[in-house]
């Protein structure tokens, strides 16, 4: 049948289509070429801070190791070395158990003589160098350095049998004359090279390089033999050769000497105090890969709405109408998500239970409520709110069965119904659910980390009629966010007592912000060189009307959930600036700093009531630190970086705390304007496992290779200090220097001066004699 007037709108409506594509095609192929340029350079940055990284840790680990010699070094200096050396192995033998990447130690005489070996058994006949003019040549010129320590190149080990290269240290007498060489062999094969304990990222290159084109150390390594001992002509060679002053830069592809592949990027840092290049290197199709994953959701896009609008261009052209039954759809229907809606989810409940009651199959109920969404909605708009709601929907979707029923609740509430399922079952879809939100959610080129709290009822058991069921699946939802969210719990009798507690404390908590019922006690920092007292945190205390300290542990969750962090963090931040300005009026030179929740970060008024705070105490910006934990700044990368530089603007110091629990890049990292790194607890308690020591130590060289200081936190042992000082870290605090004080006590101790820390003169082969500070701790 002919339709006049819906020819003229069909033409129209293609021609706008076949515009659409044009003008579409065009800009997608600019965007294209522009984000190209962008990945390109992001890849050439991205691999320079990892060569300074890796720059600054070989240079922390042959400065631990060099320096490390000359106290074994005086203490080998003696008559025994000569008439008895075996009595000295037990020497040699601690510091290689202080350092598992040294195979051996040797011990020479000044004239070559071998004195000592822990790779030769004892009794059995040291090998004599002194023969080999090659190797006796090396030695005698490094006994001859005046450097404190020598690297020497890579060489194939004569009793360790392996490709190794040394360490070298020289005992000299008063007449400046050598008594005696300290060789420290550090293996270069497979797990055993040191480069092994580095982070290094997937398809990524690692090592050092000498000016003359010898391989130092190289990681991954296939084989030594063709690795080491042999110029390799590469482009840092060649750029190293052509401008010996050079100290940074970039080498483009067909790089065939660091691998079998033709196609790789790299880029080179020097040492600070060695002549000796750090560099790193990827597959090229690192940017492709980087590329497609960042603009791969835009293709996808465009094809998509192009694939609508030949959808939409069919549809209109339909005559047949199903106007009634669209709106009774839209009234079962969230008009944001698409989901059902609280009354069809009602409906759907009804039904179950009614299956359920006839065939005695039970079934469960998922209460699923994403945390700090309010945040989100405050700091970025209720436009990207919604945008996270619809793709929070779309990614719970694909993991449900056909007869499961997903449901927007209200809010950032959704609702999930699965018919036939007992506890196991919904465990499992529970489970599915997490982990489907490690995922980050790319919302307008923001990448935004949300997580769920779950509630899970069942049917008959938690409840026989909907009223009952929601509301023990909301009670257990909040049982999740009491646990510290992003998890689920199964309802139990003993919550609905949880659940009265908790808003019992929350009663509490509002009169006693009402009434200023909370004391802050103060945790000295100080500095591991000089043993000053720079800084102070300031930590909450609730007082209860009996003079008990209630420990944030106890309450911050409440205060978070209820929204009274935002009044309390403000107070908290006002009185630590008041105190600060009284202990400054007095003379101290000290900084105070001041921990901010997440919900605090997320207050879009954030800057203007810290300027507040410190107009009205009248405390010195640089005297204040703000700390934000890692997770806080990951959770939008973007806008954390703006506001922490709008801080930092004011002349605020800024802390990143509790480093290494989340999930920042270095990317990131480096752009966001922290004064400080807070080594977590976690990684100094486990001090004693290589792994969190080699993390440690790479957080401090990290920190070191982008200016920034570090705080070793929860100090608590005299051998905790004694390694983390080592380690070069800046800083430190703990129980062990002090428990938290209040501020009557902080200012007696102060008055004695502010030395709290003994050390000696040495570094760092010092031992640190703490003053233990007395006075009224809180716990």
């Amino acid at each position: 049948m002919r339709v006049p007037k819906a020819a003229p709108f069909s033409r129209l409506l293609r021609n706008a289509l076949l515009t659409f594509l044009l003008v579409g095609t065009a800009a997608l192929f600019s965007y294209g070429l522009y984000s190209w340029q962008r990945e390109e350079r992001d890849a050439q940055d991205n691999l320079l801070t990892l060569s300074r990284f890796l720059a600054s840790a070989s240079q922390a680990f042959f400065d631990e190791l060099g320096n490390g010699l000359a106290p074994l070094g005086e203490l080998l200096d003696q008559p025994a070395l000569r008439e008895d050396p075996e009595s000295l192995r037990t020497y040699l033998l601690t510091f290689q158990n202080r350092h598992p990447q040294v195979r051996a130690v040797v011990v020479f005489a000044p004239d070559g003589e071998m004195l000592l070996n822990t790779a030769v058994p004892p009794g059995k006949p040291l090998p004599d160098f002194r023969r080999d003019p090659p190797y006796i040549k090396q030695l005698l010129q490094d006994m001859a350095s005046p450097l404190p320590y020598t690297v020497g190149p890579p060489e194939m080990g004569k009793a360790i049998k392996v490709w190794r290269f040394s360490v070298r240290h020289v005992v000299r007498g008063r007449d400046g004359k050598p008594k005696l060489l300290v060789q420290a062999a550090i293996p270069l094969e497979k797990e055993g090279t040191f480069l092994h304990q580095l982070p290094v990222p997937s398809g990524s290159y690692i090592g050092l390089l000498r000016p003359n084109g010898y391989q130092q150390a190289r990681f991954p390594l296939a084989d030594a033999h063709a690795t080491y001992g042999k110029i390799l002509p590469g482009p840092t060679a060649r750029m190293i050769s052509e401008n010996p002053a050079i100290t940074e830069g970039y080498f483009p592809a067909s790089s065939a000497w660091v691998t079998g592949d033709t196609q790789r990027i790299g880029a080179f840092s020097r040492l600070t105090d060695m002549d000796l290049y750090a560099y790193v290197s990827a597959p090229a199709s690192t940017i492709v890969d980087r590329w497609w994953r960042h603009n791969a959701p835009i293709l996808i896009s465009f094809l998509v709405f192009f694939g609508l609008f030949v959808v939409i261009a069919y549809r209109v052209t339909r005559r047949e109408r199903m106007h009634s039954n669209e709106l009774l759809e839209q009234a079962q229907r969230d008009a944001l998500t698409g989901l059902p809606n609280r009354g069809c989810l009602n409906s759907i409940l009804e039904a179950n239970i009614a299956a359920s009651s006839a065939g005695t199959t039970p079934f469960s109920i998922l209460f699923i409520d994403l945390d700090r969404f309010k945040g989100i909605n405050d700091t970025l708009g209720h436009a990207v709110g919604d945008a996270l709601l619809i793709k929070v929907a779309k990614r719970i979707q694909p993991l449900l069965r056909r007869e499961d029923e997903l449901g927007r609740f209200g809010g950032d509430e959704f609702l999930l119904v699965l018919p036939g399922s007992d506890e196991p079952d919904a465990i499992l879809t529970t489970r599915r659910v997490l982990d489907a939100f490690s995922i980050p959610f790319e919302i307008n080129g923001r990448a935004l980390r949300i997580t769920p709290s779950i509630g899970i009822a069942l049917y008959p058991k938690h409840g026989d009629d909907i009223e009952t069921l929601l509301k023990h699946a909301d009670t257990a939802m909040y049982e999740s966010k009491r646990l510290g969210r992003n998890a689920y719990t199964v309802y139990a009798d003993q919550m609905g007592l949880r659940v009265r507690e908790r808003l019992e404390m929350e009663h509490e908590l509002r009169d006693a912000l009402q009434n200023e019922a909370f004391q802050l006690v103060y945790q000295p920092i100080v500095s591991m060189r000089s043993g000053e007292l720079v800084a102070v945190e300031a930590l909450v205390r609730w007082v209860m009307p009996d003079g008990r300290l209630r420990s944030p542990i106890e309450f911050i969750q409440v205060a978070e959930d209820s929204g009274l962090i935002i009044p309390l963090g403000q107070w908290v931040l006002r009185t630590a600036c008041s105190q600060m300005t009284r202990w400054i009026a007095s003379g101290l030179d000290l900084r105070v700093a001041v921990n901010l929740s997440t919900q605090q970060f997320q207050d879009p008024y954030l800057k203007e009531h810290v300027m507040t705070t410190l107009n009205e105490t009248g405390l010195e910006a640089a005297r204040l630190e703000l700390e934000v934990t890692e997770s806080a700044a990951m959770l939008n990368p973007e806008d954390s970086i703006k506001i922490l530089g709008e801080l930092s603007a004011l002349g605020i110091r800024i802390a990143i705390d509790d480093f290494g629990t989340g999930y920042s890049s270095l990317g990131y990292l480096k752009r966001i304007p922290a004064d400080t790194i807070k080594i977590d607890k976690t990684f100094v308690d486990g001090l004693g496992h290589p792994q969190d020591a080699t993390i440690v130590r790479a957080v401090i060289a990290l920190a070191r290779a982008l200016e920034k200081e570090t705080v070793a936190e929860g100090i608590e042992t005299e051998a905790q200090f004694d390694v983390i000082q080592a380690m070069g870290c800046d800083t430190a605090q703990g129980y062990w220097i002090s428990r938290p004080i209040d501020a009557a006590a902080m200012t007696h101790l102060l008055s004695k001066g502010t030395r709290l820390v003994a050390a000696s003169k040495t570094f760092p082969k010092g031992v640190a004699t703490w003053i233990h500070v007395h006075g009224k701790a809180a716990e």
